[in-house]
């Protein structure tokens, strides 16, 4: 059976951080004390960091992180998720990483946000993400190949986020 599990920046562990970059570094190979190194940099206290397991095995991970933008000229809240990965490519884990964790969005009552670039955009439109077109998308120093992404949003005339990457 698959569980999602959440853990508070603030709360985590040092093996749990461990767990999280043994699976990001099945995608994204990098050493240990430079993943520590970015997680000190770029982690804040309130962010998640979300495993999925199953028969208590990490299958998948990711990062959540409550930030704001402004939406159609009101400022939001959102959760960003970042570094979405799996332990094996190609056994679903990543799929039932978003659905649970839209779930979680939406009992939350909060909207999601990303950035992908463009070959990942299929992958998150499976799980209901929806692409904000480049005109709409309003952000310092945007890279024309990384795209937007919204989940559980309303009709979006702008969006503007100035905020830190996560």
């Amino acid at each position: 059976m698959t569980e999602l599990q959440l853990i508070k920046h603030s709360e985590i562990l040092f093996r749990d951080l461990l767990r999280g970059i043994a699976v990001k570094n099945v995608a994204w190979p990098h050493p240990v004390d430079s993943q520590v190194k970015w997680i000190i940099d770029n982690m804040r206290p309130e962010d998640y960091h979300v495993f999925l397991t199953e028969d208590g095995k990490d299958k998948a991970y990711m990062t959540l992180s409550p930030v704001e933008g402004e939406m159609n000229g009101k400022t939001v809240g959102f959760y960003g998720v970042g570094c979405v990965c799996t332990s094996s490519k190609g056994e679903g884990y990543g799929g039932i990483l978003l659905k649970k964790t839209n779930q979680f969005l939406l009992d939350k009552g909060v909207m999601g946000l990303l950035f992908c670039k463009k070959l990942l955009i299929p992958f998150y439109e499976k799980y209901d993400w929806t692409v904000v077109t480049h005109n709409k998308v309003f952000i310092p120093e945007e890279d024309p190949g990384v795209f937007t992404m919204v989940f559980n949003c309303p009709e979006i005339e702008s969006l503007k986020y100035s905020g830190r990457m996560f």
